[in-house]
């Protein structure tokens, strides 16, 4: 294994990790919000804006944990009966496509984030660039994962929906 597919791995098992704690933390604040609607009467005004949060990281960070696996929702037309060659081309272009939109992404959501940044959220009363900072945190990490998975020579592979069928780059 290449440094690229180690650091690539190390990347993918820290998200899955921050994944599973934040999960666990929303899971936690909306039993506890609901009990506190349901049987004390009160809800406390925190704990929907933290699951809120929590639910936009979790959601962010999930595409990054699905790019590597090929997790994500494609459509295999041309992929599907393609010669090596002709596959292999496309991988490369998917990979472009996907890295131009990932550096629009990162860099439209900081801008986005940084005009933000002086509104307060109601409840934390913390600038919402941090929440908005999701979008280019998540669309740098996912360029990152695509750039690593390159450069160890296994590009994310394509889903092929039934059966779960993956096509994966043979030539890369």
């Amino acid at each position: 294994m290449n440094a690229a597919a180690a650091w690539a791995g190390r990347l993918e098992r820290w998200i899955d990790a921050l994944l599973a704690l934040m999960l666990a933390a929303m899971v936690v604040t909306v039993f506890y919000q609901v009990f506190g609607r349901y049987v004390l009467g009160r809800a406390p005004a925190w704990s929907e804006e933290l699951a809120r949060f929590l639910l936009l990281f979790l959601t962010l960070l999930g595409t990054v944990s699905a790019l590597r696996s090929g997790s994500h929702i494609s459509v295999t037309m041309l992929f599907d009966g393609a010669p090596p060659r002709v596959r292999h081309a496309l991988f490369w272009l998917r990979d472009l496509v996907l890295g131009a939109v990932l550096v629009l992404m990162a860099w439209q959501g900081a801008l986005f984030a940084s005009i933000n940044a002086g509104q307060a959220s109601p409840a934390f009363e913390i600038p919402m660039a941090i929440p908005y900072a999701s979008m280019p945190v998540c669309a740098a990490l996912m360029l990152l994962q695509l750039v690593l998975a390159r450069l160890s020579g296994t590009p994310a592979p394509v889903s092929g929906g039934e059966g779960d069928t993956m096509i994966s780059d043979t030539r890369g």
